[in-house]
């Protein structure tokens, strides 16, 4: 006697139920036949149990199967390197170049479901995808698997002409997507050479700090693909090297706009650059922006107004309110002189920085600030007088002597006093002047001033004084450096006293 094969089956969700049987017969295993209809997407079991014609043995653990009669969408192809035919846009790549096909599909729930996960809403999912260049894929053709979003890609390097790539969804039930893919495109032979591209840059001369500005552009040999931009780089005073502001994208037109909020004062230049494609070529061009920057003072001073020749003088520049640069430079313009640097430094804590200069004319003197991010240069000057120097010397005396603490030179009465002078800076062809005092009656009396004596190039001149009927008297003698209006470099000047006597 054998035992007779039942199975029973079900729908997970209770709606059916079916069972069927088989006559034992010595195999190690039998088919069979349960008359239960199965409906898309839905999740059924089945378990299987002997019958000896009284009683049923223990049933075996339930085994779970899904249906899936959908066949998954067709495939979308797209390639960023060769446009469908009959679309827009040109191929970026030539034969022989490596190019990849994006491909994508779904492997939709059965009707009326709008959510997977119910025993009734189930699909078994997108498996992989099957491919073949200018022919449906057949039995063996190339595969691909597809990602958890339904996506899979194919990179290949084509030869010269019109290609379709056909591409087929397959989900995990064996199903096929109907009809197949077919992505129809050009492999051009080589690609033209890309166009000549210019740049225009369209941004307002000035601008406020802190406020926003835009900078638009242009760009020539239109239409640009959607999702190309420009790169940007801004320079200023803080940032010398440039900095990287946000890509702007192009429109179609090949148009584009740039805002910012600059921070810094003074030029910002923005330099645009479009890296191009395969249709077009690499340009870059640049603008500047005057940017608003704050005034702020710049004092200059000196400890006198006019001084000796070769003396030294003081000079003290001040600077105001900055934001973030506190140095200054302090120059030196001597009258007929180059302008010199003196010193650049940091003012101290009350805004001030000092040197000193040896003046031997009249010289200008110049504070300048070179401005900051937020404030604008300024500069100062001072003018300061020098006088010139009268050096003088006498000549033809035979002796000297002493009138308390007073040199004197002593002349022979019938010899001649000379005085010579000499005048610094050179000063050859202007004037000197000479004064003769004689003492009596315990006083100084003017004996005579000469008229103006022309100094010669080495900038000397001299006076001689006849010395007959004044024995025994006491006499001083000096030179004025009297400045014409030619020269405006040095103040007129008297020269030292020298002193002399007359003997018998």
């Amino acid at each position: 006697m054998t035992n007779q094969g039942v199975v029973h089956a079900w729908d997970v969700d209770g709606s059916q139920t079916a069972d069927g049987s088989v006559d034992g017969t010595p195999v190690a295993y039998q088919s069979v036949y349960v008359p239960l209809p199965l409906a898309d997407g839905h999740t059924y079991a089945w378990d299987a149990s002997t019958y000896n014609g009284t009683a049923y043995s223990k049933a075996t653990e339930p085994c779970y199967f899904r249906t899936d009669a959908s066949r998954p969408a067709t495939p979308v192809v797209t390639n960023p390197d060769f446009p469908p035919a009959g679309g827009p846009g040109m191929p970026t790549k030539a034969a022989g170049q490596p190019s990849t096909f994006s491909f994508s599909s779904s492997d939709p729930l059965p009707a009326g479901c709008t959510q997977a996960g119910a025993p009734d809403c189930q699909s078994s999912g997108l498996d992989h995808f099957e491919y073949a260049w200018d022919q449906e894929p057949g039995i063996g053709a190339a595969r691909v698997p597809a990602d958890p979003q339904g996506k899979g890609s194919v990179t290949a390097a084509l030869t010269w002409g019109t290609h379709t790539l056909y591409v087929v969804g397959v989900d995990a039930a064996g199903n096929e997507s109907l009809p197949s893919a077919a992505y129809t495109f050009y492999v051009p032979w080589q690609l033209p050479p890309p166009n000549p591209t210019t740049l225009d840059l369209t941004a307002p001369a000035t601008a406020a700090r802190a406020a926003q500005l835009a900078v638009s552009g242009q760009l020539s040999a239109a239409p640009y693909p959607s999702g190309e931009a420009v790169h940007v780089v801004k320079s200023d005073l803080a940032h010398p090297a440039g900095v990287a502001l946000p890509d702007a994208l192009l429109a179609a037109d090949g148009t584009f706009r740039i805002t910012d909020v600059p921070q810094t004062g003074g030029a910002n230049t923005y330099t645009v650059t479009y890296p191009g494609d395969s249709t077009h070529q690499t340009v870059t061009a640049s603008t500047t922006v005057q940017v608003s920057r704050s005034a702020t003072a710049v004092s200059m001073t000196t400890n006198a107004t006019s001084y000796s020749y070769g003396a030294t003088a003081k000079v003290t520049a001040h600077l105001g309110t900055t934001y973030n640069g506190r140095t200054l430079a302090i120059y030196a313009q001597p009258y007929g002189g180059k302008k010199t640097l003196l010193m650049t430094g940091t003012v101290d804590s009350h805004g001030n920085l000092a040197t000193s200069y040896k003046i031997t004319r009249k010289t200008t003197f110049t504070a300048a600030f070179a401005g900051d991010d937020r404030y604008a240069p300024a500069t100062a000057a001072r003018t300061a007088s020098s006088y010139a120097q009268v050096s003088e010397s006498l000549s033809g005396y035979y002796g000297s002597t002493h009138y308390g603490s007073i040199l004197y030179r002593v002349y022979h009465h019938t010899a001649k006093a000379a005085l010579n002078a000499t005048v610094a800076p050179n000063k050859a062809g202007q004037c000197v002047q000479f004064q003769t005092q004689r003492y009596y009656g315990g006083t100084w009396h003017t004996q005579s001033t000469s008229s103006c004596r022309t100094l010669n190039t080495k900038s000397t001149a001299n006076a001689t004084l006849g010395l007959t009927m004044t024995v025994n008297s006491k006499f001083r003698v000096r030179a004025e450096y009297v400045h014409s209006n030619k020269d405006t470099g040095n103040l007129s000047t008297w020269g030292a006293w020298q002193y002399f006597t007359i003997r018998q």
